[in-house]
C-alpha cells in the first residue's frame, strides 16, 4: 500500500463479497497487518469475542445484521476497537448514521488505498499514544505518592481547611 512502515495491528474484515474480503486481506497483510476476515456479522461476533482487535472494517450492506448494527454490537463488546464503515451505497443519513453510533470513520467502495492506509495508520498511532498514556499514568501513580501537609501556622491550618472544603 505504501513505502513507509506502518505500526502494525489485528484488523478484521468484515465483508459478505469474497474478492473484497480477499482484497483487504491480502493489502494489509503485505504491510505486516494481523488480519483475519468473516463473510457476515455473526462471525466477525464470534471472532471478537476470541480475541481483541484494533480494528473492523464493516461493510454495511450484509445478509442478516447490518453494518450499522454490527457496529453497534462491537462498540459494546469491544469499545477500544476502531470501526471503519465500508459501503457501495453511500448516503449522507448512514454516514451520519455510522458517526453517530461511533463508527471511526465511513469509507466508499471502490477504495482509494491511500485513505485506507492514512486511516490505518491514525488508528495505529492512536492506539499507541494510549498505549503510551496509560503506561504513563501506571508510572506516575506509583512514583507520585500525596504527602501530608506539615505545619501549625494560622496561614497552614486555613488553607488546609480551605481544601477539605473544596474536596
Amino acid at each position: 500500500m505504501t513505502q513507509k512502515t506502518l505500526p502494525k495491528l489485528r484488523l478484521l474484515v468484515v465483508d459478505d463479497e469474497n474478492v473484497v474480503r480477499d482484497s483487504l486481506s491480502s493489502w494489509f497483510e503485505e504491510d505486516g497487518h494481523t488480519v483475519q476476515s468473516a463473510p457476515d456479522a455473526r462471525e466477525a461476533l464470534r471472532l471478537l469475542k476470541e480475541s481483541p482487535w484494533d480494528a473492523a472494517l464493516v461493510d454495511i450492506k450484509m445478509p442478516g445484521m447490518d453494518g450499522l448494527e454490527l457496529l453497534r454490537r462491537v462498540r459494546e463488546a469491544s469499545p477500544s476497537t476502531r470501526v471503519i464503515i465500508m459501503t457501495a451505497f453511500a448516503s449522507v443519513d448512514t454516514a451520519v448514521q455510522a458517526l453517530k453510533d461511533g463508527a471511526y470513520d465511513y469509507v466508499t467502495k471502490p477504495f482509494d488505498p491511500e485513505q485506507l492506509t492514512h486511516l490505518i495508520r491514525n488508528i495505529a498511532e492512536h492506539r499507541d499514544l494510549e498505549q503510551e498514556n496509560r503506561h504513563l499514568r501506571d508510572h506516575l501513580a506509583s512514583v507520585v505518592k500525596p504527602q501530608p501537609i506539615l505545619g501549625t501556622s494560622p496561614a497552614i491550618l486555613r488553607a488546609c481547611e480551605l481544601i477539605q472544603t473544596v474536596a
